[in-house]
């Protein structure tokens, strides 16, 4: 990890962090972090480490001469329930903070809930159910599937047995996550506007030859 204090304080700038923020992310008190970010005290290798990460998550680049960048393509990866709920978290700040159409294809509920698990899922519907209005949720599930559990808030349709896919995928904000389900659940998301943009236009063409569902 080749990085200084001057490039982690410029990356704290790009994404307006204070230090309080930098040191609440990475689990330490902001005195220690204050204090480092003075050049008044140092961190663990283990403290530089979550540093990295954060800002390489946050599509922040360290690059040579002490510079700081954006990603032209910031990605995220989840992994297990802990993921799930970290991500699901992200699906509702965009619709509390910013509103907007939300896309889901490929939706096996059954599988999610298994993942999310039940008492985290019955929570964000609460949730969701709270912010109702504010947004417009559409999902797409296979034909003949009647596992609407997110009926309170979001618009089901399906599609043939045969267009169904076992990848689903979220488009939100400025985003587009794919859910892999398995032994150990994993969300890969691509922060990126076009790529949401087209991935929405094609949601919306297969929306609108899906069939509306009937009890």
């Amino acid at each position: 990890m080749f990085f200084s204090i001057s490039q982690i304080r410029a990356a704290c700038g790009l994404l307006d962090w204070s230090a309080s923020d930098l040191a609440e992310k990475i689990g330490v008190s902001k005195q220690m972090m204050s204090a480092y970010l003075a050049g008044k005290s140092g961190v663990s290798t283990l403290n530089l480490e979550k540093i990295a990460h954060i800002f390489d998550t946050e599509g922040i680049e360290f690059t040579p001469e002490d510079g700081v960048k954006r990603k032209s393509l910031r990605t995220q990866t989840f992994h297990g329930q802990s993921g799930m709920i970290a991500f699901m978290g992200l699906v509702y700040k965009e619709a509390r903070d910013h509103g907007g159409e939300f896309c889901v294809s490929n939706v096996d509920e059954t599988l999610f809930t298994e993942s999310f698990g039940k008492e985290e899922d019955e929570i964000y519907t609460r949730r969701m159910s709270e912010i109702k209005g504010q947004y417009s949720f559409k999902v797409l599930i296979k034909e003949g599937d009647t596992n609407f559990v997110a009926s309170e808030y979001a618009e089901y349709r399906w599609i043939p047995k045969e267009q169904f896919q076992n990848v689903p995928f979220y488009v939100f904000g400025k985003s587009l996550a794919f859910l892999i389900f398995g032994e150990q659940t994993t969300i890969h998301i691509i922060h990126n506007a076009d790529i949401a943009d087209a991935q929405r236009t094609q949601f919306n063409l297969a929306w609108e030859n899906a069939k509306i569902p009937h009890a």
